[in-house]
């Protein structure tokens, strides 16, 4: 881990940290910040979305399991579940 000594610089009613070019190409960080606050701390994290990569995971597993979309015979006894009338 790389730390790097900074000053909280005033930009209008906020206050602006700046993260020199070295330091944002490490991090790897983009567009979307994640920031997570508590006492004595700012964490930044990649904003990218809870469900990226699952396409490529679904297509994964459909890909290397042949029974992956086979319904489960064990699951039938569910079927009884809609006429019992209760909601």
């Amino acid at each position: 881990m790389t730390s790097i000594i900074t000053k909280l610089v005033k930009d209008g009613n906020s206050v602006a940290v700046r993260i020199p070019k070295t330091a944002l190409s490490m991090s790897g960080l983009e567009d979307k910040v994640r920031m997570d606050i508590a006492q004595g701390q700012i964490i930044l994290t990649s904003a990218k979305s809870p469900r990226a990569g699952w396409q490529h995971q679904i297509d994964s597993v459909l890909a290397n399991n042949h029974y992956a979309l086979v319904p489960d015979p064990d699951l039938d006894v569910w079927d009884i579940t809609i006429g019992d009338g209760i909601d």
